[in-house]
């Protein structure tokens, strides 16, 4: 397998007639980090949710891991893919910080012991194991966004989606977030990994080996 996704002439829109993908071709090789850059509505948020399984285009043809996409491999296919939302808060549903880290791990079939140990071990990566019996939702905006990254990156995803992971964070949170991510990426022993970063932030690209953008549901360059 030399690619890790491919888009063929992806289009997709909304049920409101809002077309946000139009004729989207994309390979993403093995061991790529991409930047998606685009002004809001580009299509970038949609794009990693087609790359997600999580929707599914009218049009064009969409492979993870060598297999085309379809609703009823959707959910095994996404055991393997991490999204970063934009907005923490679609994120973070269970009581406790620890919890909320552990979750993506359980639902895998990990045991809960070997859950809590493992997301304890990222949020200490993130510098965040202080806040593991907090509620998530009482959080600053830049703990919750660091808190939903551990939640991510905690289940090893061989396709790591981060939608804006820079946007209105502090400078303190947004140097966590960038370190935790060059690690993340150097860390990788595996050829059977890639990272899409959509971001309006020039400075995320240092992490990228490629760089894209989008506008009008297109990818222009």
């Amino acid at each position: 397998m030399e690619m890790i996704a491919t888009l063929k002439d992806v289009t997709y829109t909304y049920p409101d007639g809002t077309r946000a993908l139009n004729g989207v071709s994309l390979g993403l090789k093995k061991e790529s980090v991409i930047c998606l850059m685009g002004p809001n509505g580009s299509g970038k948020s949609t794009l990693l949710m087609v790359l997600d399984a999580l929707i599914f285009p009218q049009s064009g043809e969409v492979e993870l891991f060598g297999r085309r996409v379809e609703k009823n491999n959707a959910p095994e296919l996404r055991k393997k893919i991490g999204l970063l939302f934009q907005n923490p808060d679609d994120m973070l549903f269970n009581p406790n910080v620890l919890e909320e880290v552990a979750f993506g791990l359980i639902v895998r079939g990990i045991p809960r012991e070997k859950s809590s140990e493992k997301a304890e071990e990222e949020l200490k990566k993130l510098g965040l194991e202080q806040l593991k019996d907090r509620i998530p939702h009482r959080l600053s905006f830049g703990q919750r966004r660091l808190v939903s990254l551990a939640s991510v990156l905690v289940t090893e995803p061989e396709l790591l989606l981060l939608d804006e992971p820079t946007s209105n964070l502090d400078e303190e949170n947004k140097e966590k977030m960038m370190k935790r991510l060059h690690e993340f990426i150097s860390s990788k022993n595996s050829e059977e990994w890639a990272v899409v970063i959509a971001t309006q932030d020039k400075e995320i690209e240092v992490l990228c080996n490629e760089t894209y953008y989008m506008k009008d549901g297109k990818i222009i360059i």
